[in-house]
């Protein structure tokens, strides 16, 4: 194998954490069966959903450009949106991977050229912007050609497109990322690096559900709708006239039998393919010298006085609970990805649901069904609504769920000190309530705010939303104590690569679901609501304390690292 192809398969596992090869007459256990049938289930439902997300809207797109006979823009929006996307995450992907670890310094020190290694890494972050790219396409192609019936090989230039498109996107995303990280020293730092992913992705992510939201919503004329974000006046036609690759792709799905359309593939081929070739053998030195020293940390040194003064500023005596609980929000603050991937959807569901209210206002608004809707929402449904959604934001946080896996580093640490394991777990489980306190609070402020609930709903609502929020982080945590993840090389796998995260996550909302529709269907007032899903979880929830704590210091004391 080629050092190229071993530096890419080498890349692969690392960013996407893939298995490797087994041992010759290993046997999966139970565990690694049920574990790969969950995963491949998530899968195929994360998948299916976006796939339909994505249908629909081409779908509503479609109708409306039907009616005004500028079907052939839907290709074209199809076309920027799976540019736009892969420039998004290509970015994204390719400046949170620009340096894994010291291993890569390593590999500057043996015969490989810099080339091999700059291209090997383009390769491997573009493997996920391809298959984004294709998944767009290809959901476009589906309403495309079951409406209109195109000469078939249209799908095979659907297909190349999807594959060629993310090209120069990636091929920018490296041309700006090497000559700034090689002269900007501030940002060769890994935790800087990931903040600025985090900063980055929320305002691009936050971007495109304003695009999809204002696709989305119906309107008195679909053909009007249509024409103000794919018509020839549009971001999309200007985007498309102004980008050589679109404008390639596009004429070839238009007219997919014709000679254009072959000789737009090879011109769409030409630059795509020359365009990332060009970036990786100009930049290659660059990107070998901007790696080297990139995680130097720069020491302070300090007078006596001064060293005086930072010791006793740091230490004191605090109780070993609240030292422990002060711990745990050191640790989230220190690691940034911990805390915009989980903590911080207490922010960013609300401003999700704010842009939503907004670009949508005038369609709810204009719904015949409002005012029926808005008199349920009097009798006691608005209370549970927004009971509820407090209740997801402060158990969404994945901090409960991932706290024992986080910590697997420190366990012979932790373990050494003269602190009760209880006292240790229910620290971790106080830093989770904290912030369900928080999430219940914004979650039912903002929704209590939108449906215009009283001060009676608003209170039953806030019950609800504590007692369920407090209810789920004890159960993640327990899951974690159960079944903690202890073996990880990158601190980030901890909380985004966790299973126990993602059953918390869906359990969840699996459970707020079912007491959701339990409550609807029996047409529970507010002081039913209150009484059955607010005083009763937290009832439970108070009875468990105790067989929590005594588990979970018999698990401990089990644990290794």
């Amino acid at each position: 194998m080629s050092v190229y192809r071993s530096l890419v398969a080498l890349y692969l596992k690392s960013f996407y954490n893939l298995p490797g090869k087994k041992t010759a007459g290993a046997r999966a256990s139970w565990k690694d069966i049920l574990k790969g049938i969950g995963i491949a289930l998530l899968f195929v439902l994360v998948v299916g959903n976006f796939g339909f997300i994505f249908v629909m809207m081409n779908l509503n797109l479609y109708q409306g450009l039907a009616m005004a006979g500028m079907q052939d823009l839907l290709l074209l929006n199809a076309v920027v949106m799976a540019t736009l996307l892969t420039r998004v995450v290509g970015f994204m992907t390719a400046l949170s991977t620009y340096y894994l670890n010291d291993m890569e310094l390593q590999l500057l020190s043996m015969p490989i050229r810099p080339r091999a290694l700059l291209g090997a890494k383009f390769t491997a972050v573009y493997a996920s912007d391809a298959v984004l790219s294709l998944f767009f396409m290809v959901t476009t192609m589906v309403i495309f050609g079951f409406n209109e019936h195109p000469n078939p090989i249209f799908y095979l230039w659907g297909t190349m497109a999807g594959l060629l498109l993310p090209l120069p996107a990636m091929a920018l995303s490296y041309l700006i990322l090497v000559p700034i990280l090689s002269f900007a020293r501030f940002l060769r730092n890994k935790k800087t690096i990931m903040m600025l992913v985090g900063v980055l992705g929320l305002v691009m992510g936050l971007g495109i559900n304003i695009y999809f939201q204002k696709l989305m919503p119906p309107m008195a004329d679909p053909s009007v709708r249509a024409a103000a974000f794919a018509g020839p006046g549009s971001l999309v036609a200007t985007m498309g006239r102004g980008y050589p690759p679109a404008l390639f792709a596009w004429r070839a799905m238009s007219e997919p039998a014709s000679l254009k359309a072959l000789v737009s593939m090879l011109e769409l081929a030409a630059v795509c393919i020359g365009v990332s070739l060009l970036i990786v053998f100009a930049l290659a030195g660059l990107y070998a010298r901007s790696i080297v020293g990139f995680n130097e940390q720069h020491m302070k040194k300090l007078n006596g006085q001064a060293a005086d003064a930072f010791i006793a500023k740091r230490l004191r005596y605090r109780s070993p609970f609240l030292a422990m609980v002060a711990r745990e929000f050191n640790l989230m603050n220190r690691e940034p990805m911990y805390l915009l991937n989980g903590p911080f959807i207490v922010v960013l569901m609300p401003i999700i649901i704010g842009i939503m209210m907004v670009v949508q206002k005038d369609a709810l608004m204009s719904d015949p069904d409002f005012a029926a809707i808005q008199a349920l929402l009097n009798s006691g449904l608005g209370a549970l609504l927004a009971g509820l959604a407090g209740a997801f934001l402060g158990s969404g946080t994945s901090i409960a769920c991932t706290s024992v896996s986080r910590d697997a580093k420190a366990l012979p640490f932790i373990k050494s000190l003269p602190v009760k394991g209880g006292t240790y777990m229910l620290a971790k489980l106080a830093h989770g309530l904290i912030f369900a306190l928080v999430g219940s609070l914004v979650g039912v402020g903002l929704l209590g705010f939108i449906l215009k609930l009283g001060t009676v709903d608003m209170l039953a609502a806030l019950l609800i939303a504590l007692a369920l929020s407090s209810l789920l982080n004890l159960a993640g945590l327990w899951l974690d104590t159960a079944n903690p993840r202890l073996s990880w090389d990158n601190p980030i796998a901890a909380m985004k690569q966790n299973p126990n995260a993602i059953l918390a996550m869906l359990g969840s909302m699996g459970f707020l679901g079912v007491l959701g529709y339990l409550a609807f269907k029996r047409s529970m007032s507010t002081g039913d609501i209150a009484l059955w899903i607010g005083l009763l979880p937290l009832l439970v929830f108070v009875s468990l304390l105790p067989l929590y704590t005594r588990f979970a210091e018999r698990r401990l004391a089990m644990m290794e690292a």
